[in-house]
């Protein structure tokens, strides 16, 4: 059942991904505004979770989790939307397997989890075929993107984010519990960028804006919620670092929807669709199934 909840997530998150692209390359000008915005959203959505989920009070001793977890939930956003900013959204999210390599170490480093050799091996695979997709072909050299410095800064984030959940449901917190609290912090955290000068005019200009887009802010949050609960029910189930070398898949359901979508919704993608193109992710795609095959082994 965790393969399905890490799928479904990947399938998620590359919606929000694709919609976030489109703020930051074709609308917004400045981060840390598109931070203010997304995370003014969890005022509609934390209501609804409590509503829908009946979270419970978590104990007191986690309270420091939460407000790690509330800040590195934010904190990703500001290198990550410059990220898309520089390349494909495809290929710079496929830098985001930086944070395959860190979870493995930081899991093991934090909460002791040890995986079979075969399930590194997957791992490895899933990380070698989203590089590999991130790196361009220049005059008989390859290079890396250049938005690679942004989105491995914002995969250390995201990696210490994956490690701070399980270790909240080590402790007994349940999914729903811990997807409401960090949402709160979150909101916290977000808002806490207006207190910038030069932040709070922008945002101030750009409210035009925003309220012509509320309705795909509310698309694109609800999908960065459901990709974050069906990621966070899956690391309740399984090891942190199997779940997260599944949910790499996100690149290669980016490039789906970009091919079936881009005749509808050319704004919405910032992919490179030529045949040569195609051609590589597919095969690559075909070896990051690989890797998912070798990391769910027995498990």
């Amino acid at each position: 059942m965790w393969l399905g909840f890490a799928l479904i997530s990947a399938a998620l998150y590359g919606i929000a991904e694709i919609l976030d692209n489109f703020f930051a390359n074709k609308e917004f000008k400045h981060p840390l505004t598109l931070v203010f915005y997304s995370c003014l959203f969890n005022l509609v959505y934390v209501p609804l979770l409590i509503l829908l989920m009946h979270p419970s009070l978590p104990p007191l001793s986690t309270l420091p989790i939460f407000i790690l977890l509330g800040f590195v939930n934010v904190g990703y956003l500001y290198p990550y939307y410059k990220g898309l900013k520089d390349d494909d959204t495809s290929v710079a999210i496929s830098f985001l397997a930086i944070e395959r390599i860190l979870v493995p170490v930081l899991a093991f480093l934090v909460i002791g989890e040890v995986l079979q050799p075969v399930q590194y091996a997957g791992i490895l695979v899933i990380v070698m075929s989203v590089i590999l997709l991130g790196l361009h072909h220049s005059r008989a050299r390859f290079k890396l993107s250049k938005g690679v410095w942004h989105i491995s800064c914002a995969a250390l984030f995201l990696a210490c984010e994956a490690i701070l959940l399980k270790v909240l449901f080590d402790q007994g917190v349940s999914v729903e519990t811990a997807v409401t609290g960090e949402a709160i912090i979150s909101l916290a955290f977000g808002a806490s960028v207006a207190g910038l000068a030069h932040v709070r005019r922008d945002i101030v200009r750009s409210f035009g804006l925003f309220r012509k887009l509320l309705p795909i802010f509310l698309i694109e949050e609800l999908f960065t919620l459901a990709g974050l609960y069906t990621e966070s029910k899956a690391i309740s189930m399984a090891p942190v670092s199997i779940v997260k070398g599944v949910t790499m898949a996100s690149p290669f359901f980016l490039v789906i929807y970009a091919w079936l979508g881009v005749q509808f919704f050319p704004k919405l993608f910032k992919e490179d669709l030529h045949r040569r193109q195609i051609f590589k992710k597919l095969v690559l795609f075909a070896v990051l199934v690989t890797g998912i095959m070798l990391i769910k082994g027995s498990y």
